[in-house]
């Protein structure tokens, strides 16, 4: 499973080795040209960077109704799913008053960005207002506000997910269930 992960990096250094071998050949019968050798020299670092950015986390934007409390589901590559909307390189997601919502985008990746996420409720008018995170490791916890309680990212019956928890970050919210297993019931529910 390891080798299948980490086949970027082999392609890497099968790039660099190919980069380095056209730098020693020209530089020992002065046949290639200054500008094929920068190319060849600088390929493996283009490519290495368009497959880290191809594998990483979409930059997302949740967009939640004003005064929600609980959690927020979402489903990615459902067909009749809501349409794939942007703001530049952030993904918007408007995230509907029962809290899930089924997006036609699939994971960018094999994660997701949750601390570089960005939280919002939205009042009727479009007004925003941010959700700041929950942090659990923090020495001064705010946990008197609502927060962004970060959740998961898996699959259930061939449906891919991800799950937060819009709460107040107390021993209530810990009493509440908001388990992976609601999750998978709720998904196979709906």
């Amino acid at each position: 499973m390891f080798v299948s992960q980490a086949w970027p990096t082999y392609l890497f250094f099968i790039l660099c080795g190919i980069g380095l071998t056209q730098i020693l050949i020209a530089i020992g019968f002065k046949n290639i040209k200054t500008g094929w050798q920068i190319f060849w020299g600088l390929l493996p670092f283009l490519v290495l960077y368009g497959l880290i950015e191809k594998d990483s986390a979409s930059y997302d934007i949740f967009l939640i109704p004003d005064n929600y409390k609980g959690q927020v589901v979402i489903e990615y590559g459902v067909l009749d799913g809501a349409e794939k909307e942007f703001d530049g390189k952030w993904r918007i997601y408007r995230i509907p008053e029962n809290g899930h919502l089924k997006r036609k985008f699939t994971v960018k990746g094999n994660s997701i960005r949750l601390s570089d996420s960005k939280y919002f409720y939205v009042d009727k008018v479009g007004n925003r207002k941010e959700i700041k995170h929950y942090c659990e490791h923090c020495k001064d916890k705010d946990t008197t506000s609502i927060q962004v309680i970060y959740g998961s990212l898996g699959t259930s019956n061939d449906k891919t997910f991800q799950d937060f928890i819009i709460d107040i970050p107390n021993s209530e919210y810990k009493n509440k269930d908001y388990s992976i297993q609601k999750t998978f019931d709720r998904l196979d529910n709906e």
